[in-house]
């Protein structure tokens, strides 16, 4: 018996953005699922869940970073005078790595079974891992956006 499972193509999304606020961009469904790898195990309506909650806690991190340039005049994250990357602002880069990663995570949580299986136990480690860096990357492109250093601490 072979381990070789068939995954299914990831259906695009009709209505592929996810509004946001003014300041920050609205999210292209498709684009998180080709930028993330997500196949078609992960129904469009999982996936704009995901992204709906990444967005909130994204932007209610950043909400007194992003009220503050905008009392300076600042309408849009890709209009901070900051490198330009292929035409984006570097915030705006990180923003998206933000969002992407974090709901990525989110999935990665939620897609963990409790299978009593050797091989599903092996499963359930590696997404628990997967998610931990996930919500790194995020963690990492949010404080790269505020300013701060990206030192995690412990108490031992």
């Amino acid at each position: 018996m072979s381990d070789f499972i068939a995954i299914s193509k990831a259906n695009e999304a009709e209505e592929s953005k996810i509004s946001n606020i003014s300041f920050f961009p609205a999210i292209d469904i498709n684009d998180v699922r080709k930028t993330q790898r997500l196949d078609g195990t992960i129904t469009n309506e999982r996936l704009k869940r995901a992204i709906t909650s990444a967005i909130v806690s994204v932007n209610d991190d950043l909400h007194s970073w992003r009220v503050s340039h905008q009392s300076s005049g600042v309408a849009s994250i890709n209009d901070l005078d900051a490198e330009k990357i292929n035409g984006e602002s570097r915030y705006l880069t990180l923003y998206h790595i933000a969002i992407y990663n974090l709901a990525n995570a989110l999935l990665n949580e939620q897609y963990i079974n409790f299978d009593a299986t050797a091989k599903a136990k092996t499963d359930i480690d590696t997404n628990i891992e997967s998610a931990g860096n996930l919500y790194r990357n995020a963690r990492y492109a949010i404080r790269d956006i505020l300013g701060k250093s990206r030192s995690t601490m412990e108490l031992i």
